[in-house]
């Protein structure tokens, strides 16, 4: 190449010569021998330079699922296919060694069907009964394209001592510490799970990774980010071993103002929850600047997480209604927290993470005001003014998180976790808030708190064993967790065995932006849930992002639930939720080993299996063995039993075998009038519940009655993932399920589910 460019370069310095006399000619030519070289030099491409690369996976996935028994909440639903495909293409430039540019692009494909999309050529009109096709992500908007996961542009720099990156789109994938920006779910992530977020690998190192060392932290498959949209900027090399980052986020999700920002109070959206423009009236703040190599490994941070409001979108009628009509002043709550962390190797065998935290709440107040112009007395949600505003700064709540996880017994790790969240502590993106939500402060308890999940109003241990033997490993794991202040008797639980092929099936799911409850896509009350109570009465009552109604509520690939624990039937028809002091304890064992060796084979056939107990009580419990004992709010047992077989390297089959069942006493339905014992009168007549022994008077339409819940889940499933080509691979699942609801029949249901997908990388 470099006699090729030589040539040119004299061939083109002659030909502009060649006209003068023949000495002159020479001069020019010795004159110009001193920059072929670096104009020949100028033309090469040093090793670490690449003019362009793409690279990406084209996917295409097939699901059906078939209730062959369905309930209320599935009659919408009895059957479902749908075929989607999906490009992802990432692009990168690098010009020179010092700067890379880079692009993330997505093109989703529902191949259902044709759709029109209506309101595409008519934005100003509302959504109705029209063409329109939801794509494949099931996104809410009516967007005729979409993003997947990740939509951004960014560019890298690099300068001797400095490096930075700053990015902007659609989803920004980041951490800091684990109170200001951090996620955490330790369920471990199985082999029958197949991710649609899976990295590149072989289904050989596929199994290896999951079947002998299932992730619980960590990795593609669960990290420790959260997702936002806005601009990004890591500065990831600084002189003095320091770095930094910063964000600024203006998500859709957090405008409570409109009518999206209170629909997207879901509780759980998801990995696109932060996708959104730059004009909403939200906006999220953070800051982190960090000192590395203290001490050879220490790094210790300071971090900024702040969430504020545009004031102004308190007088928007939808948003300040719903407060004044139930007795209450609008408030908006805007989140500052700041924390100091240290994080690294204290010696080889001992890890060490801690997080010191202080949040402050600024609440700003609007009340009513007689004397303002315009109040009419028989509309309350007039008179509001900025004059009539009151601010107030609450006191700052501390929290504390510590991870140690030691090494020095050679083939038993160990790892402790210690939590202490003050009542009131509140850190809308870190570990602290299980409901990924900034404006989400719901006073409820969730089974598995402390040992999965994290909330607030929190202390407690969380402690893990996980040693490893010759074609095998075994994990336990136990936590105990109390609240601080007794909290409102409110429980919420996710189904982790099927829930989250109930949510896909389901007519409200979404991918990106799951809804509120879980059937609202049925449209109509004949096709509910039949829910046990929760705070609320009635679907209108309370601030709309505050409510809890009970029922099942979509995430996250997580399908919920939630329920009041009422002691009787009058506090149910009031909404009286009792309070305690409530427990928390969670005890699970994960085991796999490899059998091949039992038939003379060196394939794998690895046996894994996983129980889990899980209570919630309103004293010390140290296992959740019954729902009767120890004050038990709530039992939960899950088991599943996992065999995989490396049936060739590049063909795999893994099957499934769970049961998942949750218990409580204390739990009731709604019963409506004509279920109700009448006394006849002369007058209307007077309809009762019952509370024990008493009949106690109730002259609404509708009562209260004791249905506890007794739930159990079963699945049954077979599969298989295979190489068919280098870089091509198949996956494919078929699994039976059934919910059994013992106390509500009418909520029991079977059903047959079916997934393929082929995944091609470039």
């Amino acid at each position: 190449m470099r006699k090729t460019v030589s040539t040119l370069l004299l061939a083109s310095s002659l030909g502009a010569a060649w006209a003068l006399p023949p000495q002159l000619q020479l001069d020019s030519l010795h004159a110009s021998l001193d920059t072929l070289s670096g104009n020949m030099e100028s033309t090469l491409l040093g090793k670490d330079d690449l003019p362009l690369a793409v690279s990406g996976y084209m996917a295409f996935r097939l699901k059906n699922f078939h209730y062959s028994e369905e309930s209320p909440w599935a009659t919408s639903d009895r059957a479902r296919t749908s075929v989607d495909a999906v490009l992802n293409v990432n692009v990168v430039a690098m010009p020179n060694s010092y700067i890379t540019l880079f692009t993330n692009l997505s093109f989703p494909f529902d191949l259902s069907g044709i759709y029109s999309n209506f309101l595409a050529k008519h934005p100003t009109n509302a959504p109705g009964n029209h063409d329109e096709r939801v794509l494949y992500d099931h996104s809410t908007d009516y967007y005729t394209s979409t993003i997947n996961e990740e939509l951004n542009v960014g560019v890298d720099i690099r300068a001797g001592v400095f490096g930075a990156y700053v990015t902007a789109g659609g989803v920004i994938w980041a951490n800091a510490s684990p109170l200001t920006m951090w996620e955490r779910e330790t369920n471990p992530r199985f082999v029958w799970q197949y991710e649609l977020f899976e990295d590149e690998k072989t289904v050989s190192t596929y199994y290896k990774e999951k079947a002998f060392k299932p992730v619980k932290e960590g990795g593609r498959a669960f990290w420790t980010n959260r997702s936002f949209g806005g601009v990004f900027v890591n500065v990831y090399q600084l002189p003095f071993d320091m770095k930094a980052q910063f964000l600024v986020s203006q998500p859709m999700d957090a405008d409570m103002a409109t009518r999206d920002g209170l629909r997207m109070y879901g509780g759980q959206p998801g990995e696109l929850e932060m996708m959104g423009g730059y004009d909403l009236r939200a906006s999220v703040y953070h800051g982190r600047i960090a000192k590395e190599k203290i001490a050879d490994n220490l790094t210790i941070g300071v971090n900024y997480m702040g969430v504020t409001y545009d004031e102004a979108s308190i007088y928007e009628e939808e948003f300040r209604a719903q407060w004044i009509n139930n007795g209450m002043s609008p408030v908006l709550l805007n989140t500052h927290v700041a924390s100091v962390d240290v994080k690294g190797n204290v010696t080889s065998k001992l890890f060490l993470m801690a997080d010191l935290g202080v949040s402050i709440t600024d609440s700003t107040v609007f009340y009513q005001s007689a004397y303002v112009d315009g109040f009419d007395a028989t509309k309350p949600s007039s008179g509001y003014s900025t004059a009539a505003k009151k601010s107030s700064v609450a006191d700052p709540k501390v929290g504390f998180y510590l991870k140690a996880q030691s090494k020095y017994v050679e083939g038993w790790p160990m790892t402790v976790e210690a939590v202490f969240f003050q009542p009131g502590f509140y850190s809308p993106y870190s570990l602290s808030n299980p409901s990924r939500f900034p404006g989400w402060r719901k006073d409820e308890t969730y089974v598995n708190a402390g040992a999965l999940r994290y909330s607030p109003n929190m202390a407690g241990i969380n402690f893990k064993l996980e040693p490893t033997f010759n074609r095998g490993y075994f994990d336990f794991q136990y936590a105990q967790h109390r609240q601080i202040d007794a909290g409102q008797d409110v429980i919420a639980f996710n189904y982790r065995l099927n829930g989250r092929n109930m949510w896909e099936s389901s007519n409200s799911w979404t991918k990106h932006k799951p809804l509120f409850v879980a059937d609202s896509g049925n449209g109509n009350d004949a096709s509910r849930y039949i829910a046990r109570a929760g705070v609320q009465k009635n679907a209108g009552d309370g601030v709309k992002m505050y409510r809890q109604r009970g029922g099942l509520y979509g995430g996250t690939w997580e399908l919920w639930e939630s329920f009041a624990a009422y002691e009787n039937g009058k506090q149910a028809s009031k909404g009286d939720v009792p309070k305690h002091a409530k427990w928390s304890s969670y005890m699970a064992f994960m085991g796999g080993y490899d059998i091949g060796h039992w038939f003379g084979t060196d394939r794998n056939i690895m046996m894994t299996a996983f129980v889990a107990l899980s209570g919630v009580s309103t004293s010390f419990a140290p296992i959740a063995v019954s729902e009767k004992s120890f004050d038990m709010l709530m039992t939960s047992f899950y088991g599943q039993f996992e065999p995989t077989i490396a049936v060739t390297p590049t063909f795999h089959m893994v099957g499934i075998l769970g049961l998942e069942t949750f218990r409580a006493e204390n739990a009731y339905r709604l019963y409506m009038v004509p279920n109700v014992i009448s006394k006849p009168t002369k007058e209307k007549p007077t309809y009762f519940y019952e509370v024990g022994d008493k009949v106690v008077e109730n002259k609404a339409d509708y009562y209260y009655g004791k249905a506890p819940i007794n739930y159990k889940d079963f699945a049954i499933g077979l599969g298989f993932d295979w190489d068919f080509s280098d870089r091509v691979g198949l996956h494919f699942r078929y699994k039976f399920m059934t919910h059994s609801d013992e106390t509500v029949s009418e909520n029991n249901w079977h059903s047959h589910y079916i997934a393929a997908e082929t995944k091609a990388w470039f």
